[in-house]
């Protein structure tokens, strides 16, 4: 037996959010743009918090490449990524936890 589910519509995907902030609020939420300046794992957590949601674009910008350091304090980080850079990384996983989200991670020192 294969059971297939139909696609989440996106009132039934944001049903809490609707029910807390209304439509509008919700328009307002996946119209947003939001830019987070260093991979820090509490900047990391709130934008995450924003994406689960259905923020509407995400920029991540950070210099440094993943370390060992980073892979303690970090949820989102995997040693598959050690020496890559933090901002890609960060803004990838995070753009795989809503597809309704768009953004990007830039490599650049702030």
């Amino acid at each position: 037996l294969h059971i297939t589910k139909p696609p989440m519509s996106i009132t039934n995907k944001y049903d809490r959010q609707l029910r807390i902030w209304g439509e509008q609020g919700q328009r307002r939420l996946e119209t947003a743009k939001v830019c987070l300046l260093g991979c820090d794992p509490v900047g990391v957590e709130t934008v995450k918090n924003l994406v689960l949601p259905g923020i509407g674009n995400i920029t991540i910008v950070d210099g440094e490449n993943i370390n060992h350091r980073d892979l303690g304090n970090n949820f989102f980080l995997e040693a598959e990524s050690l020496g890559q850079s933090r901002a890609e990384v960060v803004a990838s996983v995070l753009l795989e936890m809503n597809s309704d989200v768009r953004g990007n991670g830039i490599k650049k020192a702030i």
